[in-house]
């Protein structure tokens, strides 16, 4: 493969400890070196050594026609001279400063033969990672768009101070911290190799993204950790990109009829699209999930910087990793979560405990359903989680966690008058005393509810009043006359309560609004 001035300056440099210019090209553009020879026409785009003298006739060669390694005697340190001469001290012997330059090249011909041969084989990203660790002496990391971790180098794993970089819980501090920043939502389009900064990690990065049908899908990471990244490791990390891709599409390919999962299967049953429940209880058995074992389900709310960074895919990632049992994925703006409680080996209760902490810290809220025995109602399930988010989000903002079972009176109350207006499906009898408390300045209505909430107890109803008990027992009786409510009927009494509670959900307890029509 080519190389580029600034990897050749930097070898010589080290191997031949002088101080020289390092340049600034990093352009994989130069082949092998060859010794000039007069009598021949010089080969461009390559390393060319001469000795002495520089012929007279490259003087007007453009820059980036050769790169001229020129052996001469000079009392100043090695430098370059008009943009491409690098001028060397006369003591190196030729052959040797010849032989070192191939034996660099070679060097990077077999990491280039080694990435082909792993690619050709279909060996394993990390392969790709670890046989390139020798080249850029740092970590490789290779993530997906929503930051998944796809591979890493194995040097991680032989290092304990790098065990941090496939920490998962360090890995969400850093996502949640960089998806804030305007810089990290701008580098999903960046085409060139780039840095991220200290900050955003603890150690400075170099970039390279992957695009799949021009879509930001991968993520290839140079973490300085070991030595400092030089810029010439830009072009070579780009050319390992390449092989990386190759990687994946071909991988890609293999698994686009990689069969059934279980995510695909849950899809379905939210989908309501299976009916055959024997063979749905099949199904879940291939996936260890039983009809004997217990299940919940969780809907988080996915905040728009997570759909604009990608990051949606990697919450399911993380959450399934901290919650044995669990199966998560991306629906529309939601997150849906199946936990199988069985294998998780603990209750709904302490699965609230386990999440808390991971929803508040990335800004998200869930409903969860109540628990249920067996898979054929995974779809209630769903429903349950849905509807606890959703009334959860509206009556209490400031929570973390809606439970369906302590939101479910609330979801009955909203939907037991169906499409009819609440002021008809509500017993007439209140909306009478409401007007009749208008226009006779009484406070009748009033007091039918505070009598109610009492459980029809005459003492407490008057001194929640703050009135005399025998105000309120003639109270008692205009309501009966006036509305025609018998006290010995259940069914009424029933109605007459689901009737407030509904009103007062409506946020319509004043009552002023439903004045009834003769």
């Amino acid at each position: 493969m080519k190389l580029s001035e600034r990897i050749i300056c930097e070898e010589l440099s080290s191997h031949f400890q002088i101080s020289l210019s390092i340049s600034t090209k990093t352009v994989l553009n130069l082949g092998r070196p060859y010794i000039y020879d007069p009598s021949h026409e010089p080969l461009k785009n390559h390393v060319v050594i001469c000795r002495e003298q520089l012929p007279e006739s490259w003087e007007y060669q453009t820059d980036d026609d050769y790169f001229i390694l020129l052996l001469t005697h000079t009392d100043k340190k090695a430098e370059h001279d008009a943009g491409k001469v690098l001028k060397l001290p006369d003591y190196i012997d030729i052959w040797e400063l010849f032989n070192y330059i191939q034996s660099v090249f070679d060097r990077y011909d077999t990491w280039d033969e080694s990435l082909r041969r792993i690619v050709q084989q279909e060996e394993s990203l990390s392969a790709l990672l670890d046989v390139s660790f020798p080249i850029f002496g740092n970590p490789l990391l290779l993530r997906a768009s929503d930051y998944f971790l796809l591979a890493y180098s194995s040097v991680i794993e032989e290092k304990p101070e790098l065990f941090h970089l496939t920490d998962p819980n360090l890995n969400f501090e850093n996502l949640t911290t960089c998806k804030l920043d305007p810089l990290y939502s701008q580098a999903q389009y960046y085409q060139e190799p780039f840095f991220f900064p200290e900050y955003f990690t603890g150690s400075r990065e170099l970039c390279v993204n992957l695009f799949e049908h021009r879509i930001f899908s991968y993520r290839l990471i140079l973490s300085e950790e070991l030595k400092k990244i030089d810029t010439a490791s830009a072009p070579l990390l780009a050319h390992l990109s390449e092989y990386i891709n190759l990687s994946l599409s071909r991988s890609g390919a293999d698994n686009d009829h990689a069969g059934y999962s279980l995510e695909h299967l849950l899809r379905e049953v939210i989908d309501n699209n299976l009916s055959d429940y024997t063979l749905l209880d099949n199904r879940f058995s291939e996936y260890g999930w039983l009809s004997s074992h217990d299940y919940c389900c969780l809907s988080l709310k996915t905040a728009s910087l997570d759909r604009q960074n990608l990051t949606a895919k990697y919450i399911c990632h993380y959450f399934e990793e901290i919650i044995t049992g669990a199966c998560a994925f991306q629906q529309n703006e939601d997150i849906i979560i199946f936990v199988n409680l069985t294998r998780f080996g603990k209750n709904a209760e302490d699965l609230i405990t386990s999440c808390v902490e991971f929803l508040r810290d990335s800004f998200l809220k869930a409903g969860i359903s109540n628990p249920f025995h067996g898979t054929y109602d995974l779809y209630y399930c769903c429903m349950q989680s849905r509807i606890a988010l959703d009334i959860g989000t509206r009556h209490h903002p400031y929570r973390w966690i809606h439970r369906f079972d302590s939101l479910s009176l609330i979801w009955l109350l909203e939907n037991s008058t169906g499409k009819m207006p609440v002021h008809l499906a509500c017993s007439q009898k209140i909306l009478l005393l409401k007007n009749y408390d208008i226009s006779h300045k009484s406070d009748y209505c009033k007091t039918l509810e505070v009598y109610l909430k009492n459980h029809l107890n005459a003492v407490a109803a008057a001194r929640d009043l703050y009135i005399h008990r025998s105000t309120f027992l003639y109270r008692l009786d205009r309501i009966k006359e006036l509305a025609g409510i018998d006290f010995e009927d259940e069914d009424q009494l029933f109605y007459l309560n689901l009737s407030y509670r509904i009103l007062q959900l409506e946020g319509t307890v004043s009552l002023e609004r439903f004045e009834l029509h003769h």
